[in-house]
Order: structure tokens, then C-alpha cells, then sequence
């Protein structure tokens, strides 16, 4: 599928940060996101899922060998290929598509669809985030259930640090931090050091407090919005560095 009009940093960010997937715990972190999303969504074997963006199919595939049946819109070929692939081994049927999450035109077709690990406010237009969630409140069936899971704005201001460094399997990473105030836009400098070379790339994404995502859901039609600070169902606190927001499609 053709990618959106105006290429973003995402459009060659997102192949060299696939190592920092290694610093994910699956079993703290997959294992716990597939359950919640399981119980939250009233997921069942049969139905349908929309996994947007998918990456590599983190949680994605665990759902599929649930018996759920999923579809995988992203943006990353080099991610797309990896998930093709690990359904094929897993004997796993899942639909992949290439695709702008803003371009999306699914009407009425799934009982459940999730934006994960803060895959949100991508774009420098608020219009185009919001377009997002509108795109995601077509795609669900009339009482169907949305997950948006993203880091909590909050969290971010009480621990903020200008730099990091830390490694991801045999690459080393440099994340150089700022912030805007006047538009609450995080941006950082990422750089990737490893056995094959070093890349650099610039990243912006817009941050948003929970009653900001509120106002945000109601305004495109969500229903039931209830927030949790953990997939342990934890309230959000500043204390805690993501959000899990759920909405309904009204029937």
C-alpha cells in the first residue's frame, strides 16, 4: 500500500531502531499487554483485530495463536516482512498492509483495534492525530473496543533527562532529548552505533496528558473511556511512565 503524502522522520527512522525491541521484556511486558488486551477488548476466538501500527507483530502474533483473527497496518516494509515471516513459521494466517495509519478506510469491519507503544502524535498537524483516532473509531464495529497505549506526558516532565545512553544487543544508543513547551512536542536526536555503522535521525512526537486524550476521544465519538496506568490495570499517576486508554464505538 502507498504510504501517505508528506514523507516524516518515521519513513527511515524505524529500521535502524528495530535493535531497541531487544530491551523489551516479553514476558513483563508482551505476556501482560496480550493478557489486558485480551480481557479489556472482550476479545474471543473468531474475532476480528486491528493491529495499527503492527511493527513486528509483538503482540499481534500472540493474539493470532489465540485464534484471533488479525490485520497488521504499518508503514515499515522491513518490519512487515519480519512479521510475514513469523507468522509463516508459526503456521499463522495473518493480512498485512503497508500503510499511513492516516489512510486507513476500514468501515465497520473489527470487534477491537489498538495503537500500541506509543505509536500517537506522530504529526505536526494536531488535526492529523486526530484523524487517527477518527480512523480507528470507523474501523471498529458498533460497540467495539479501542486501546490506545502511549507514553503518559506526565511521567515524562517528572523524569525528564536531556541524554541517554544505553545498548540494544550489539548497538549502542544515544538519545539527545528536548522539549516544546508552547506545543508540548518532545523531540529527540537518536543515535545508532553498531557493528555495521553509525546513523543519526531527528524524531518529534507530540506528548499528551490523560485528560487531553479524553477530550480527544469523546470528540471523535468514544464512549466507556476508562485509563490505566499499567497492564495490571494501575491507576495513572505520575508515576507511571505509559497509559493503556480504552474507548467504545457506541452500539
Amino acid at each position: 500500500m502507498a504510504k501517505g503524502k508528506d514523507p516524516g522522520w518515521w519513513d527511515d527512522f524505524f529500521p535502524d531502531f528495530r535493535p531497541v525491541f531487544a530491551i523489551m521484556s516479553e514476558r513483563g511486558t508482551t505476556n501482560g499487554d496480550v493478557k489486558l488486551i485480551l480481557k479489556k477488548l472482550n476479545l474471543r476466538p473468531g474475532m476480528k483485530f486491528l493491529d495499527c501500527p503492527c511493527g513486528i507483530g509483538r503482540v499481534s502474533l500472540p493474539l493470532a495463536r489465540a485464534g484471533i483473527k488479525v490485520r497488521g497496518v504499518d508503514i515499515t516494509s522491513s518490519y512487515l516482512e519480519e512479521f510475514r515471516a513469523k507468522a509463516r513459521r508459526s503456521g499463522l494466517k495473518i493480512d498485512l498492509h503497508r500503510m499511513d495509519m492516516r489512510r486507513i478506510n476500514f468501515d465497520r469491519e473489527f470487534d477491537a483495534a489498538a495503537n500500541l507503544w506509543t505509536s500517537f502524535g506522530y504529526f505536526e498537524k494536531e488535526s492529523d492525530n486526530l484523524l487517527v483516532l477518527k480512523k480507528m473509531f470507523k474501523a471498529l464495529k458498533p460497540g467495539g473496543k479501542f486501546l490506545l497505549h502511549i507514553i503518559n506526558r506526565d511521567w515524562v516532565m517528572a523524569n525528564f533527562r536531556s541524554s541517554d545512553w544505553y545498548e540494544a544487543g550489539k548497538m549502542k544508543v544515544l538519545e539527545k532529548r528536548g522539549f516544546d513547551f508552547a506545543r508540548s512536542v518532545g523531540t529527540a536526536t537518536w543515535t545508532f552505533i553498531g557493528p555495521h555503522g553509525t546513523s543519526s535521525h531527528d524524531t518529534s512526537i507530540r506528548l499528551y496528558s490523560y485528560h487531553e486524550l479524553i477530550g480527544m476521544f469523546k470528540k471523535v465519538g468514544f464512549v466507556d473511556i476508562e485509563g490505566y496506568g499499567s497492564n495490571k490495570e494501575e491507576p495513572i499517576a505520575i508515576s507511571r511512565n505509559y497509559m493503556y486508554i480504552f474507548g467504545t464505538r457506541p452500539k
